[in-house]
């Protein structure tokens, strides 16, 4: 065992199925309570109206973008921290992680400073001209502060890479209860207490909530024996060879982020041209509560990439594989009950944020958004373990480009069926249609590179102490 070994690098290096169950449960957990924070946050802004549930669904592209820069960062650390972990390089670790603390350091400020400067031209891009000082005073805060954010994912990623997925997942949940017991008193003036903010409050809601994850996260690693890594700067000197590897990974993953948020601002301006306000109102709200029901897929990848990783960099590549397998027929399994289950429950899941007088009418559309998830969940299962091995494997750009084929494949079936039909549910059915066979010929992509690569897998294999 490596130098300073805890028991998140045992569990890392050991059983691959005991390392994913152990990776998965913390990070589900964890996701788990981020999202019913979104869809609390959802609640607590329908008491303002349906312009300030159309803006907050409006600026949400903006705030995944700032957390995809950090976020790719983070998983591309994760990798490369993971993958010396797996060759016992404590050393090495300690310098990517090092070198992620830095850039992540210089893209939150040029993320803040170039969106605070350009935030209006940018928020009548994406569609919100109509109501342009409801969604300033929503994005505002988030953009200004978007070096906490990113932060707050860098140390999530850098945890789950050691193994630490429980001290991950208590920086999460911390964030998510802030967030729920500030919010009301942000926005409104429950009992003549609190700020009454409005939309702003919310946003200065999540502001706080990651300040106080990411302080959490310094807290873990500046705490003695706290981690397998020691996150320091002392010394710095920019590596160019973990650099390129943190980037390998990590600009291919910030871009797939991206372009779900691009393509989030082009289905807003569909969705404008098809049906209003209204119809944003439907897909935005109606997708958080979808992001619930995709939880175990997005705890894949973050499971995923240091299992795989550790096994790639210690030459054990028959657990790549065994953890793939065992992975792809969890989540496959997960995600079918989920949706049997969503069928039954649509109507009674859109209630909650369609509760008041002025959203009621929303409460049927959005049920029919839950149905259209219904048919594609189970597929985008193949497709996101696909992602996960890819990433994991520093194959980044192979996820990418499933990432595009898949979302850029829904915008014009959307189009098409809606100039079709007629209806907002022939959109619902064109974003169905598009994710289900992007995430086919992810899935098909993933057993080809798995046939093949673990074959091969020695050439591309770092030699112990560099990276290339």
């Amino acid at each position: 065992m490596s130098e300073g070994a805890t028991k998140g690098t045992e569990l890392l290096l050991g059983n691959p199925k005991k390392a994913m169950i152990g990776m998965m449960v913390p990070v589900i957990v964890a996701l788990t309570f981020q999202s019913l924070n979104s869809v609390i946050n959802s609640v607590w802004v329908t008491g303002l109206g349906p312009d300030a549930l159309a803006a907050v669904g409006i600026v949400f592209p903006l705030f995944i973008i700032i957390l995809s820069v950090g976020n790719g960062i983070g998983i591309g650390a994760s990798q490369t921290v993971a993958m010396y972990i797996g060759m016992e390089d404590k050393k090495g670790a300690d310098r990517a992680a090092a070198q992620a603390l830095v850039l992540t350091i210089i893209g939150g400020i040029v993320m803040a400073v170039v969106l605070t400067i350009f935030l209006k031209p940018i928020l009548i891009l994406m569609g919100g001209e109509s109501i342009i000082d409801v969604c300033y005073s929503y994005a505002f805060p988030i953009v200004l502060f978007a070096p906490v954010m990113m932060f707050s994912a860098l140390f999530s990623n850098l945890l789950r890479a050691e193994g630490a997925a429980k001290k991950s997942m208590a920086i999460q949940i911390f964030a998510a209860v802030v967030n729920l017991i500030i919010d009301p008193f942000l926005i409104y003036k429950p009992f003549g207490f609190g700020l009454g903010l409005g939309i702003s409050g919310a946003a200065y809601g999540t502001v706080i909530a990651m300040l106080a994850s990411m302080c959490m996260g310094l807290y873990w690693f500046k705490k003695k024996d706290g981690t397998y890594l020691t996150l320091s700067l002392r010394g710095f000197k920019f590596d160019t060879l973990i650099c390129r590897q943190i980037f390998k990974v990590g600009i291919p993953a910030s871009l797939e982020m991206m372009i779900v948020s691009l393509v989030s601002i082009v289905m807003n301006n569909i969705l404008l041209w098809a049906g209003g306000s209204d119809a944003v109102a439907i897909y935005a709200n109606s997708w958080r509560i979808i992001n619930i029901l995709m939880i175990p897929l997005m705890s894949t990848g973050s499971a995923m990439i240091p299992v795989c990783a550790a096994a790639f960099g210690a030459k054990r590549f028959d657990r790549v594989q065994e953890t793939y397998r065992f992975t792809l027929k969890l989540v496959v399994t997960i995600m079918i009950i989920i949706s049997i289950f969503t069928l039954f429950t649509a109507k009674y899941m859109v209630a909650i944020i369609s509760y008041t007088p002025e959203t009621v009418h929303l409460r049927g559309p959005m049920s029919h958004v839950m149905y259209a998830a219904c048919l594609f969940l189970p597929f985008a299962s193949w497709g996101s373990t696909a992602s996960a091995l890819f990433q994991s494997l520093t194959l980044g750009t192979y996820s990418l480009i499933c990432t595009l084929i898949r979302n850029l494949m829904q915008l014009p079936l959307c189009i098409y069926l809606f100039n079709f039909g007629g209806t907002l549910d022939y959109i619902w059915m064109g974003i169905a249609a598009g994710q289900i066979l992007g995430s086919l010929v992810a899935g098909i992509w993933g057993e080809f590179v798995l046939r093949h690569f673990v074959k091969k897998a020695d050439a591309y294999h770092p030699r112990k102490g560099s990276v290339g």
